[in-house]
């Protein structure tokens, strides 16, 4: 077994045991650096690391920068100049080498706030393009296996006891579609603190206004509002339940499919 496959072995042995992993690779070098394309690291979210990408500066930067990338689900490339000239990096190798991270054990859970024609339409839809949607609702009959899509998990929460049903956190997507402007408002006000990697509401932007204004006054800071999505989706001029999911699963795809690219000096 080479150093790559025993990397990638203990990477699995982590996502087996439930832990998230970076994979970091290097994907091109030019002159003189002291690891090749094809080397290796993995970083767990407990903190293990196992290989190595040539150590130094760049590696440390790595494994700093691998607990933002399982945070927020999204793979970047980070490039390093190793000729001397990076006071940061203290290094003269001659080259440089682009390092490739890779977030691994993202689940892509998609919580969906409101049973309504629209959320089920939403969660169907979002599960046939690989998230893990969870529809939830505080009616029980709604949440019916008769009026559930198939294949996706119903939970019966309100934002007064959902802490201890759903596990949202950075990774999360949320998207806020409930039968009224104040359980909305009230999902809004426990869900945004959270900041969710995506969270979205379904309303105009006069709602928007009136939510976020109510909310400021009792305490939710502007910059978590700030990054909530309303109206959500894509402008596609949708009208059906089935064209406004098409819309918001669309910006979903968008936010998950982003990448980045970064440099390390």
């Amino acid at each position: 077994m080479n150093d790559a496959e025993e990397v990638i072995k203990i990477a699995n042995d982590w996502l087996a045991q439930g832990e998230r992993v970076c994979l970091a690779t290097i994907v091109k070098r030019e002159g003189s650096a002291p690891r090749g394309v094809g080397a290796k690291m993995a970083i767990s979210s407990s903190g293990g690391v196992a290989g190595t990408i040539g150590g130094g500066v760049p590696e440390k930067q790595i494994i700093d920068r691998a607990g933002e990338v399982m945070a927020v689900g999204m793979p970047v490339t980070v490039e390093f100049d190793l000729s001397g000239r990076s006071e940061d990096l203290d290094l003269v190798c001659g080259g440089s080498v682009s390092v490739f991270l890779e977030p691994l054990g993202q689940s892509r859970l998609l919580f969906v706030m409101g049973a309504g024609h629209v959320g089920k339409a939403l969660a169907k839809l979002g599960r046939e393009v690989g998230f893990s949607p969870v529809l939830v609702d505080n009616r029980e009959d709604v949440l019916s296996d008769e009026y559930r899509p198939a294949g996706v998990r119903g939970e019966l929460a309100t934002p007064d006891d959902f802490m201890s049903k759903l596990e949202i956190d950075e990774t999360s997507f949320v998207v806020i579609c409930t039968s009224g402007h104040r359980l909305d408002k009230e999902w809004l006000r426990v869900l945004a603190p959270l900041r969710p990697r995506y969270i979205g509401m379904l309303g105009s932007r006069y709602k928007a206004k009136t939510i976020f204004e109510e909310l400021e006054n009792s305490g939710i800071s502007a910059d978590d509002l700030s990054r909530v999505h309303v109206p959500v989706g894509l402008d596609i001029k949708a009208v059906t339940p089935e064209e406004i999911a098409v819309s918001i699963v669309g910006q979903l795809v968008l936010e998950w499919r982003s990448t980045g690219q970064t440099r390390g000096s």
